[in-house]
């Protein structure tokens, strides 16, 4: 007969990625490899070299700040969960309609679950949201686990989406090549374009396309307002990107007055070799019909079958109301991965479930 497990061995740490101690590093990795196995077994591992920089450049994000956490198992010394708060910054242009919501992320591995550790991240969640005066906390989980803990603690989930998946060797390559030939014909006027970096002449403009594509997906009933991204945001991604050992290429479709009508972004990372990631896929509102969505996304599935023959899989993340994309990635042969939640509970609320535990 083991012993009750003692809530007091558990420690909460900060973790600053840019000045930790070389064994809080190896306490992350070890705990970040065992949460791998239990997740994303098949799935590339991002090695640790990559991950540390990626950490770094996030507590550097000039739109976003976050603070992370560790929880230490003092009695065993092994990391045994993980904290993430964060909150745009002021000088943020997505703050102003913004500044009441504030995002947070707890993991604990399997075996601390259902101890009361989780009551008392909340805890500490709770306590950033009160200093940083936001009203709104949203999280999300696609584990069966974080789920039930999501809802149990009161959080309303206020929109779903899924991880979806295609394999190279299942694409259907006669349809996308019709649907490359397809698109100019039903579009004449109209030029697709590709760029490793955006322009400066046309990238004012592509920074209002992109943040009016990107808000045109659905967001369900999340007290969210519109992200906004500016030249300057977009500049500052790139160089991000590019110092983690990333490439992003971006197709556009631009018609006859100069003025971008659709685009489509595709991430690919040099430690993830067999995996692209599908990023935004967009068209504008007065655009739409001609089927420049699918004109995108098959030009961009030629460019990457040819420009990267390691590449394996395709992963995209859509919402589950965002009906035009998914039918396209449907006909495709997208196939569903995992199913997620973005939940969300007000600080009053969360307040009056902690109050006494």
């Amino acid at each position: 007969m083991t012993d009750p497990f003692d809530i007091e061995n558990i420690k909460f740490k900060p973790f600053n990625p840019l000045t930790c101690p070389r064994e809080e590093w190896t306490l992350f990795h070890e705990f970040r490899r065992i949460r791998h196995e239990q997740i994303n077994p098949d799935d590339p591992y991002t090695e640790d070299s990559m991950m540390e920089k990626s950490l770094m450049a996030q507590v550097q994000h000039p739109e976003f700040e976050i603070e992370l956490t560790s929880l230490i198992d003092s009695s065993t010394n092994k990391q045994a969960g993980h904290m993430m708060c964060g909150v745009f910054r002021e000088t943020s242009a997505s703050y102003e309609g913004n500044k009441h919501v504030m995002q947070f992320d707890a993991t604990l591995l399997p075996k601390y679950r259902r101890l009361g550790i989780g009551t008392n991240m909340l805890k500490r969640i709770l306590t950033f949201a009160q200093k940083r005066e936001k009203s709104v906390l949203i999280s999300g989980s696609d584990e069966e686990d974080g789920k039930v803990f999501l809802k149990a603690v009161g959080a309303k989930v206020a929109n779903t989406g899924a991880e979806n998946r295609l394999y190279f060797d299942d694409v259907d390559w006669k349809m996308v090549n019709e649907w490359m030939t397809q698109g100019p014909k039903r579009s004449p006027r109209t030029v697709m374009k590709l760029f490793f970096s955006i322009p400066d002449d046309i990238i004012e403009e592509y920074a209002k396309v992109f943040t009016e594509t990107l808000n045109q997906q659905p967001m369900g009933d999340l007290d969210i307002n519109d992200i906004i991204f500016t030249p300057e945001s977009i500049r500052e991604d790139e160089k991000r990107q590019s110092s983690l050992g990333r490439t992003k290429l971006t197709y556009l479709t631009i018609e006859a007055d100069g003025k971008i009508s659709g685009l489509t972004e595709m991430m690919y990372r040099s430690d993830r070799k067999t995996m692209i990631t599908q990023l935004l896929t967009g068209v504008k509102q007065e655009y739409r019909g001609r089927g420049l969505g699918k004109w995108l996304k098959a030009a961009m599935l030629l460019k990457t079958k040819k420009e990267y023959p390691e590449a394996k899989i395709i992963t995209t993340d859509n919402a589950t109301e965002n009906k035009p994309m998914l039918s396209i990635n449907d006909r495709l042969g997208f196939k569903l991965r995992k199913e997620s939640i973005s939940a969300q509970i007000k600080r009053e609320d969360l307040e009056k479930y902690l109050k006494g535990k």
